[in-house]
């Protein structure tokens, strides 16, 4: 695999990460909100299934079983 596309995934990743931060404090206020629920499943599906994709399968946090 290119370092061109691990630094890709990597920066989408960051993104994605970023965007989920900014998801969690308002679902926190707001623990009902389906859409936002929704979308940060979508965010945590999106960076799992580009792992998976590119072949980085070995899940090191304790709470990714969980999410998979």
């Amino acid at each position: 695999m290119s370092d061109e596309i691990v630094s890709e995934f990597l920066f989408e990743s960051s993104e994605n990460l970023d965007l989920l931060g900014g998801e969690l404090v308002p679902l926190e206020k707001d623990p009902v909100n389906k859409d936002r629920l929704a979308g940060i499943f979508r965010t945590i599906h999106t960076i799992k299934g580009t792992c998976g994709f590119l072949g980085f399968t070995k899940r090191s946090a304790p709470w990714s079983r969980s999410v998979a």
